[in-house]
């Protein structure tokens, strides 16, 4: 068997496609004799069967993965999930510097008959109806391929975004000139309106009232989130900044933020940021612990999802002055790193 160095469960596991479960004494002799020929040494879970392909889901070595097979019994490839922080760096710095305003949506470590291995990460754009774009990395973390839209065009189109507000430099710093986008832009007026803010729905506004008006001393402060959520941002009487998160679709209250007190920071988490970030200066930001309320249930598995903790380090860029830049984190119940985000949630997270 060929040595797998990289494989642990995802959180976000990758979507499977049409697949029927069978049992063991459904499958061809010919792909049995596959599979003993390809690994040595492995547990079947779960055998399924799809079109043209017969799907082995099964563990090697203590790590979880699928194998697939043709109906004549040939071995095709396998797939093993694989977390963010397994992944070499260069293919993670290379999402994170690229595609702001998306998330990875899975990642999977893929062995070839021909021998190829590679990473296959999916990413999607934040936002409601969006499409998977898939990016190939080779072992080192060097892009192979990718139908992911171009990064330039990602990065733009999110600055645009995010700053509606900013304006061209009205003078050209070779010629000194006025820019053409400012010759016709016609002269501001003194009384602009004003913008008008997010507000929740009333059924909305009424479950935070419900929840948390009496607790309230600061706000709330409601902002759209993702296009997929109202958040409602307070404090409460002993000045401890909050977070109530709501979906828009279903108006029903999803989870709770709160942000720590330096001297409630996570242990575990501290100890992983310092050995991360060994050798250079940062800062933690902020450290929020969020709890899902009690009857939220995960559309995929119908369970209760896992307190996580989100943590924001920031550090100085040299050569800009005080302009920093911010490394975004996410981390289980027990303080074990579960990924990275390469933008804020949403206008009120630190930019």
């Amino acid at each position: 068997m060929k040595k797998i160095v990289l494989l642990a469960l995802m959180v976000l596991p990758l979507i499977a496609g049409a697949q029927t479960k069978i049992k063991e004494t459904a499958v061809p002799r010919s792909v049995l004799m596959a599979l003993e020929k390809t690994y040595d040494s492995y547990k079947v879970r779960t055998w399924y069967q799809a079109p043209g392909q017969y799907i082995a889901e099964l563990v090697i070595d203590g790590q979880n993965g699928r194998s697939y097979f043709t109906a004549g019994g040939d071995w095709q490839y396998s797939t093993f999930p694989v977390k963010v922080e397994e992944c070499p760096t260069m293919m993670n710095t290379y999402f994170v510097n690229n595609y702001p305003g998306y998330r990875i949506k899975g990642i999977e470590y893929v062995e070839e008959m021909n021998g190829d291995n590679y990473y296959r990460m999916i990413i999607i754009k934040k936002g409601i109806a969006e499409n998977d774009c898939e990016m190939v990395f080779d072992t080192r973390g060097k892009l192979m391929k990718s139908n992911a839209p171009d990064p330039e065009a990602v990065k733009r189109d999110y600055y645009t975004h995010n700053n509606p507000d900013a304006d061209d430099e009205k003078v050209s710093k070779k010629t000194g000139t006025e820019s053409s986008r400012d010759r016709r832009r016609p002269t501001p007026k003194v009384d602009e309106p004003q913008v008008e803010q997010f507000a929740p729905s009333a059924k909305i506004a009424e479950q935070f009232d419900k929840a948390y008006g009496k607790r309230v001393k600061y706000g709330p402060e409601w902002v759209l989130r993702d296009d997929e959520y109202a958040v409602a941002y307070f404090s409460n009487a002993q000045k401890v900044e909050m977070e109530a998160v709501y979906s828009i679709a279903s108006e029903l209250p999803i989870m709770t933020g709160k942000t720590l007190d330096k001297d409630r920071y996570n242990s575990s988490i501290k100890k992983y940021i310092e050995e991360k970030f060994n050798g250079e200066r940062y800062k933690i930001e902020k450290m929020v612990v969020y709890e899902y309320n009690s009857k939220y249930r995960d559309p995929v598995d119908n369970k209760k999802p896992k307190p996580y903790t989100y943590v924001v380090v920031s550090q100085k860029v040299r050569g800009l002055g005080n302009k920093l830049k911010y490394t975004r984190m996410e981390f289980d119940a027990g303080g074990n790193f579960t990924g990275l985000l390469a933008q804020p949630l949403d206008k009120n997270d630190i930019q």
